[in-house]
């Protein structure tokens, strides 16, 4: 049976792959690690309109009155969030050997976030959450508390991530 990459050489019986072309694919962003690349490309898009649409809020806010506390510690949290989705995204499809190192704080500040942005006001301001907003919760909670033991303990992240 013939490698069904390069139609060449014997192929493994597990693969179908010859071990040349088994080298090449291990190094590659496949299989499970498209999950996280696939949140990666939707929070790349989604995190700088909300970061614009929340300070758009503000400035017009501040032009009305002024911002409180809760506001003006917002706006940092959107700007250390944008800060570390681009970083991430940066990391993860350049393949970078520091990703554990951006990977890791990017989940937790999605677990930040939505606890500043959907905690805070249900707790002290009574603020209703619906379902959007208890599915957005849980999405962060559950991605942070499933990618960050697979960033820390896969030995394909040493595999794929080595520029």
């Amino acid at each position: 049976m013939q490698c069904i990459s390069c139609q060449q050489e014997e192929a493994n019986k597990e693969s179908g792959l010859c071990n040349q072309c088994e080298r090449a694919d291990e190094k590659k962003i496949n299989g499970l690690l498209y999950l996280p690349a696939a949140g990666l490309v939707i929070n790349l898009i989604m995190t700088p309109i909300g970061a614009w649409n929340y300070f758009a809020a503000m400035f017009h806010f501040f032009q009305s009155g002024g911002i409180n506390l809760f506001g003006a510690v917002g706006i940092a949290v959107m700007i250390i969030d944008v800060a570390l989705t681009a970083a991430a995204g940066w990391y993860f499809f350049k393949r970078k050997s520091g990703i554990r190192k951006i990977i890791i704080p990017y989940y937790l500040m999605g677990v930040v976030s939505m606890l500043y942005f959907m905690g805070i006001p249900a707790w002290l301001f009574d603020a209703r959450l619906d379902t959007a907003d208890i599915r957005n919760a849980l999405s962060s909670i559950v991605g942070a508390s499933i990618w960050i033991p697979y960033f820390l303990v896969s030995k394909r992240i040493n595999q794929v991530f080595v520029r």
